[in-house]
C-alpha cells in the first residue's frame, strides 16, 4: 500500500500539489488503520486532535512554564497545577513551540549526540541527540525502563498544520512483558525547536501536510528546563499493545 501511495505523490509532487484537507484527513485515517493492522494491530487507531486550551489554563501553564525557563535549569518543574500534566506539556508542544527529549535519566545537563541502540530506519540509526515536537512522543521513550525490554515500536504521525492538526500514535512491546510491565519515572528536557534541524524525512507524508514527528541534533544541546513524569502521566498506558 506505501509503495502505491509513494507511486501515487511521486506523480502528483511534479505539480507540487497537496491534497486538501477535507480529503487529506479521512484518506490517511484509512491508510494507518489499514497499515497498522496488517502490522497485527488490535486497537482502533490512537488519534488526538489538537485544539488551543482556554484562557484560564493558557495563563497558568504559560506562568508555570516562563517561571521555569527563568529559573534553574538543574530543578525540575514542579507541576502543582490542578489540570493533568500531559495537557501542560502538550502545550508546551503545541503552542508553544518547544520541542522534548524523553529519557529515563533525570540528571542530563547536556542531550549528547550518542545513539546506542538501534532502528529499522536511516534516520533513526544516525549519531544524534533525538527529540520530538510532540510531548506524547517522547514522553513514551521517558518512562520505558530499557533493562526490561528489547524491543519497541511506537510513532507519533502529524496531519495538517495549525488549529486542524491531528496526531496519530502507536505504543507496542512484546507480549512477554505484559506481566513485567517495562516501565519507570523519567524525564523530559524541554529544548528549542531550532536546535534540532534535522527531520525524518518521509515524503508519502507531504500530500497529507504531515511528518513523522522525529527530529534531530548531531551537535550537543542544552536544555532549557525538564520535568519530571510517570507511568500515570501517560494518558494512553490502557492503550500499549503487548504484541512483538
Amino acid at each position: 500500500m506505501w509503495k502505491t501511495v509513494s507511486e501515487l505523490h511521486c506523480s502528483i509532487s511534479q505539480g507540487d500539489m497537496q491534497l486538501p484537507s477535507f480529503l487529506a484527513k479521512p484518506i490517511f485515517h484509512a491508510m494507518y488503520t489499514y497499515m497498522r493492522r496488517r502490522e497485527g494491530a488490535t486497537f482502533p487507531p490512537i488519534r488526538r486532535k489538537v485544539t488551543p486550551v482556554d484562557a484560564q489554563r493558557k495563563a497558568a501553564f504559560d506562568i508555570l512554564l516562563d517561571t521555569a525557563l527563568a529559573g534553574n535549569t538543574r530543578k525540575p518543574i514542579h507541576h502543582n497545577l490542578s489540570y493533568p500534566k500531559a495537557e501542560f506539556l502538550n502545550y508546551i508542544c503545541d503552542w508553544r513551540r518547544f520541542v522534548m527529549h524523553g529519557s529515563p535519566s533525570h540528571d542530563l545537563e547536556i542531550l549528547q549526540p550518542i545513539r546506542m541502540g538501534r532502528d529499522n530506519n536511516e534516520f533513526g540509526n544516525r549519531q544524534q541527540i533525538f527529540c520530538s515536537p510532540d510531548a506524547i512522543w517522547a514522553m513514551w521513550f521517558a518512562i520505558l525502563d530499557k533493562s526490561k525490554y528489547n524491543q519497541t515500536r511506537n510513532g507519533s504521525v502529524r496531519v495538517g498544520s495549525g488549529r486542524g492538526r491531528v496526531k496519530y500514535y502507536h505504543f507496542e512491546l512484546p507480549l512477554k512483558n505484559a506481566e513485567s510491565r517495562p516501565f519507570t519515572e523519567g524525564m523530559l528536557y524541554i529544548a528549542r525547536a531550532q536546535d534540532f534541524p534535522d527531520k525524518r524525512p518521509y515524503p508519502v507524508l507531504d500530500w497529507f501536510d504531515g511528518e513523522i514527528e522525529e527530529w534531530g541534533s548531531t551537535q550537543p544541546v542544552t536544555p532549557l528546563a525538564k520535568i519530571r513524569v510517570s507511568p500515570r502521566d501517560f494518558p494512553y498506558l490502557d492503550q500499549v499493545q503487548f504484541s512483538l
